[in-house]
């Protein structure tokens, strides 16, 4: 019997495969084709168990590769990232996507297909400036001098760091040191940007007074950061903000406000907990303030800066700045974002989905529930169960509501909840306590109808 290795050597030459997949994909080049079989085949050679077909009477390795290069690169050309049916709950998943954006949104990204005006004055026919298109509606919603966006919310605080505390030292208290999802750290963000950290305080108590013996001729900037994904309880003492900026504003140092997930009154309370309104801290007289565009303000990722003119000028002529710019679609979206602002009624489908009514969603899921088969229905239950903000905002909140329990004998949970991701379109549930649990709060009503097809199939 021939052992693995001598199997490996009967491998099918490149040009052949080559050959039988331009038949399948006759618009693809063909010298991308042979490159794709290469680095397959190359692969294969590595883990050489995976075609141990030598006891199979029914397929070849040939068969089985053929086969499999045909789905691997049909899966290639799909692309990876797919648009995904959010069943968690969890409102600002950040695995998925953050802040949704809705289909009107999604018509007005399609105007911006072709060329447009993003560094072009229309009146006067010369060159502008992108940062234009969103300074008029960050002033009039904020109360700030001016303000312009880059892609994210830690690319803002770089920007910051490295305009007013490069080379110089930025004071900062222990208890506000954050790291954020992917081991982001802010002193490691510190380091890159080139300002040093002076650190003050403990990690329960920091006073005006650690602040003012911090001050010295080497001082670049005071930085506040929002703890957004975590809270200090306790025994505890902090200074108030406007305390800070008074301090530093006498010793002629600017005050940096990191404010992380950035929110409206819209999106400021929920359940009675309270996280910083923006304008709250522009009328603190705070230099500068950053905050994200995909988290509590419901749209696309960004980092928006605002503050005072003199401040938000020296960032935006920072050569940093060219490597963190947005592009016409994220600034599109952004500007849609804020326009929505401008009414009573803002209708951001995230601001939703945090408030959504508990006797709302039970309704969604009892109605879900009796529209499927007798056979499908028997395997769900409505039950309560609570959602979560996501993306560090509010941690320590759960929304209240009802979600849809599958108890379905036929299958183990984890098998259950990879078939609903593998379904088209993918449908996210979680798991708790060996049962798919399903979620509405997250799932907007078009796509009901697609959760009901996949559970007709996959609890048959």
């Amino acid at each position: 019997m021939d052992s693995l290795q001598n199997q490996l050597h009967k491998l099918p030459s490149v040009d052949r495969l080559s050959r039988v997949l331009e038949l399948k994909f006759p618009d693809i080049n063909p010298f991308y084709l042979t490159r794709f079989i290469r680095d397959y085949l190359e692969e294969v050679r590595k883990n050489p168990a995976y075609y141990d077909l030598q006891n199979s009477e029914r397929i070849t390795i040939e068969q089985k590769l053929t086969e499999d290069l045909e789905i691997s690169f049909r899966k290639l050309c799909k692309g990876s990232i797919q648009p995904v049916i959010n069943a968690t709950g969890v409102v600002l998943h950040t695995g998925l996507g953050r802040a949704p954006l809705d289909e009107r949104m999604g018509r007005q990204l399609k105007r911006v297909r072709g060329y447009v005006n993003l560094e072009f004055d229309l009146e006067s026919g010369k060159r502008g400036q992108r940062n234009d298109h969103l300074a008029p509606l960050l002033r009039l919603l904020t109360g700030a001098e001016d303000g312009f966006a880059v892609n994210n919310n830690a690319a803002a605080v770089l920007l910051m760091l490295n305009t007013l505390g490069n080379r110089k030292e930025v004071i900062l208290s222990r208890g506000e040191m954050i790291e954020i999802g992917g081991s982001f750290r802010l002193p490691e963000v510190m380091k890159v940007s080139g300002s040093k950290l002076k650190e003050i305080g403990t990690t329960n108590k920091t006073h005006l007074r650690d602040y003012r013996q911090a001050i010295s001729a080497k001082t670049g900037a005071i930085l506040i950061c929002h703890t957004s994904n975590y809270e200090v309880q306790g025994f505890t003492v902090k200074p108030a903000l406007r305390d800070i900026v008074s301090l530093a504003h006498e010793h002629g140092l600017p005050v940096i406000y990191d404010l992380g997930s950035g929110s409206f009154s819209d999106s400021s309370t929920l359940q009675n907990k309270h996280e910083p309104e923006i304008t709250e801290i522009v009328e603190q007289e705070v230099d500068l303030i950053s905050f994200s565009g995909d988290k509590l303000l419901g749209g696309p990722q960004a980092g928006v800066i605002i503050g005072k003119k003199k401040w938000v000028q020296k960032c935006a002529k920072n050569h940093l700045l060219r490597a963190l710019r947005l592009d016409k679609f994220i600034l599109k979206a952004l500007q849609e974002t804020l326009l929505r602002y401008l009414y009573k009624q803002p209708m951001i489908f995230a601001h939703q989905a945090l408030k959504a009514d508990p006797s709302v969603l039970k309704k969604r899921c009892t109605q879900l529930r009796q529209e499927l088969p007798e056979s499908q229905r028997q395997h769900l239950k409505v039950v309560p169960g609570d959602g979560k903000v996501g993306s560090g905002a509010f941690p320590l909140l759960t929304l209240p509501g009802y979600v849809l329990k599958i108890n379905y004998s036929g299958k183990k949970a984890n098998r259950l909840s990879r078939e609903l991701r593998l379904w088209e379109p993918s449908i996210i549930s979680y798991i708790s306590e060996n049962h798919v649990y399903l979620d509405l709060r997250t799932v907007s009503s078009s796509e009901e109808e697609e959760i009901k097809k996949a559970l007709v199939t996959l609890l048959d």
